[in-house]
Formats: C-alpha cells, sequence, structure tokens
C-alpha cells in the first residue's frame, strides 16, 4: 500500500487505503465471530450478534469501492446512473441490517447463540456478486471500444472474491471469505504498481515506455485496425519562458485532463515526448477519427473560455489509420507526426510563433 500511495491518482489510493482497512476489520472480526459461535452467555449473544452485523456492514463497503475503483479506473469517472445504482444498495443493504436487529432477515442468533442465516442473507451474497460481474462488464466493454487494458485487475480480483464468495456461501462454517478479498486486494495492489511502472508521474495518462509495449502486442496479433491521433501543444515554449515552467506543467496538466475528458474509455492516451502526446483508438472509420479531432479542439476552445489563463491552450494534431497486417506501428508513428505539422503550419499561419496571439 506505501507503493501504491505514490501514484498520482489520490482517489484510487484513498479507495484502495478503504479496502484494505475494510480486509484487516473482515479477517479479524470474522475469526472472532466464529470463536464466539456457540460460546453459552448473554454477553457472548450480544458479541455474536455485533461481531456478524459489522461482517454484513463490511460488505457494504467493499463491493461500491470496488465498482468505483474499476470504473473510474477506466473511464476516469462515475457517471450519475452508476452513483445513484451503487449508492441505493448501500442503503438498502445498511436498511436491511437496521430492520435486522428487531426483525430477523438476514440472520438471527438462538438462544444457543449459534449464528443461524436467514433468508435474505443472499440479497448480500448477489449484490456483492452482481457488482464483481458489473466490474467485468465494464472491463470488457473498455477494451471492445479500443482501451488498452494490458495491466489491469480485472480478473486477479475477481476470481478469488468469486471463490469464496462461493465455497462460503455453500459451506456454512468455511470462513474464506476475507482472505480471499485480502488476496484480491494484494494482487489488485501488485497490477496496479507494475502499471504504475508505465504511467507518466505529471499528467497521469500513459509513457513511452507503454507504447513501446504497446508496440510488440501489436506485431504479435497482427489483426485489424487501429486509429492514431498525434497531438502537439500549440506555444508550449511561449508558455514556459513567459509564464515558468511550473505554469509549463500545469498546461500539460491541463491538456491531459481534456484528453482524458474526450478520449474517456473509448482510447488509450501516451505523453509520447515532452509536450506530445499520441491517442491509440481501436476504430477503422477515417470519419470517427475527425470527429475526435473536431471535439478536442472544441474543447479545448470551451476550456479557453473559462480558464482565465493569460495564454491558451491549443493542439496540433496528426490523424491515421493503420492496419495490424501491414507492418511496423513505427510507420503509423512516422506518419502522424508529419501530419501532426502539417496542421502546425496551418495553425502559425494565423498565430504568432512566440505565442497564440492571431495575427491581423
Amino acid at each position: 500500500s506505501r507503493g501504491w500511495m505514490t501514484r498520482v491518482k489520490s482517489r484510487e489510493s484513498k479507495l484502495l487505503l478503504m479496502m484494505i482497512i475494510t480486509v484487516i476489520i473482515g479477517c479479524i472480526d470474522e475469526p472472532l465471530a466464529f470463536i464466539l459461535d456457540g460460546i453459552p452467555g448473554n454477553f457472548n449473544h450480544i458479541m455474536v450478534f455485533i461481531t456478524n452485523t459489522i461482517l454484513f456492514s463490511l460488505n457494504v463497503i467493499i463491493g461500491p469501492c470496488y465498482v468505483t475503483l474499476i470504473t473510474s479506473h477506466i473511464n476516469k469517472t462515475l457517471s450519475r446512473i452508476q452513483i445513484i445504482v451503487v449508492f441505493a444498495l448501500c442503503v438498502l443493504e445498511m436498511l436491511m441490517l437496521f430492520i435486522n436487529i428487531f426483525v430477523p432477515i438476514i440472520f438471527t442468533v438462538g438462544p444457543d447463540n449459534i449464528y443461524v442465516r436467514k433468508s435474505f442473507f443472499w440479497v448480500y451474497i448477489t449484490v456483492e456478486a452482481g457488482m464483481m460481474l458489473y466490474g467485468l462488464l465494464v472491463f470488457f466493454i473498455a477494451r471492445g471500444k479500443g482501451k488498452l487494458l494490458k495491466f489491469f485487475p480485472a480478473w486477479q480480483f475477481f476470481i478469488p472474491v468469486f471463490v469464496g464468495l462461493l465455497i462460503q456461501g455453500l459451506m456454512y462454517g468455511v470462513s474464506v471469505i476475507w482472505p480471499s478479498v485480502g488476496i484480491a486486494v494484494c494482487s489488485t495492489v501488485l497490477c496496479l504498481q507494475n502499471e504504475n511502472i508505465f504511467l507518466d508521474k505529471l499528467t497521469g495518462v500513459f509513457n513511452r515506455y507503454y507504447l513501446d509495449e504497446l508496440k510488440k502486442g501489436f506485431k504479435s496479433e497482427r489483426k485489424g485496425t487501429i486509429g492514431a491521433m498525434m497531438l502537439d501543444m500549440n506555444g508550449f515554449k511561449n508558455i514556459n519562458d513567459t509564464y515558468s515552467h511550473e505554469e509549463g506543467d500545469i498546461a500539460l496538466k491541463n491538456v491531459s485532463s481534456i484528453l482524458k475528458k474526450i478520449i474517456s474509455s473509448n482510447g488509450t492516451i501516451v505523453r509520447f515526448a515532452g509536450d506530445e502526446f499520441v491517442i491509440l483508438l481501436k476504430t477503422s472509420s477515417k470519419e470517427e477519427l475527425d470527429e475526435y479531432k473536431n471535439r478536442i479542439n472544441k474543447a479545448f476552445d470551451e476550456y479557453n473560455s473559462t480558464s482565465g489563463k493569460p495564454y491558451k491552450l491549443s493542439v496540433a494534431i496528426g490523424t491515421d489509420l493503420y492496419d495490424l497486417k501491414q507492418g511496423d506501428v513505427s510507420t503509423l508513428l512516422n506518419s502522424i507526426d508529419s501530419l501532426m505539422y502539417m496542421d502546425k503550419a496551418d495553425y502559425y499561419k494565423e498565430h504568432d510563433r512566440r505565442g497564440s496571439v492571431e495575427r491581423s
């Protein structure tokens, strides 16, 4: 977890930290609940009820954390519908736990202080399994759209949790779910640390090493068509020279934020070098590439109208399609690089090279 905390995305770090704390509590509380089960005495009766209530409340935490983590990591944000559904399920589960205090619907503790499942116990199993499956669905949808998720921990989290849920759901008296979740969280941390090697620390997008890894994969696959865009910031040197390199870093982060918002889960963004970015999209349509180019330019115009910055952000863009059967991806990169410089030349016909002031 200390290694994970060095990552750029603090929200994901907080989610993982919450999951780690939840697993620790679960791994302590669940054995305690099993130890106390069946021991006579009023105090133990109360403790069996409390420890099992805590276990069910931890389920309400771990599932939403996983869904939020995987969805925000892939799509950069959760949709309004996703937030409402996750929140509603959490409220429902907590409400059922509250009702269970007065009317046993999830579990009860008998006169012999033995924990007994009730019919609504399966609601929690179903909700948690549903959230795991939804996380996989988000993963496969994004990959189908062209999102390149080389190191993303989809199966690594799902399989241990699913096996733990299945075993504990079918075999009463076996306590494996929280160790299973612990394995899943450890796998997630390891996978994301591996991915961290290929992240640009300033902008949060992938770095050039990741592009090299993708090129190896494309070379071995040799099937399908991908679209690519090369982007270079206009007037970046002027921002550094006039407003400081710190402001230049802020500009780079703002550019990457705009690109992530437009591309979302539909492609992969790589900081190629300095103020240059490469975007890879799974498409065989030149019209779709042009549409993305227009959307990016429009997003920069909208940003400039509200940013309040003394400079304007814009990018030169080159786009092209590439058939993976045809040869090396380097050919594609050279092509979009040349097209990008042609676009930049057109930009400077209307703008001063020393800044972003339009020529009269």
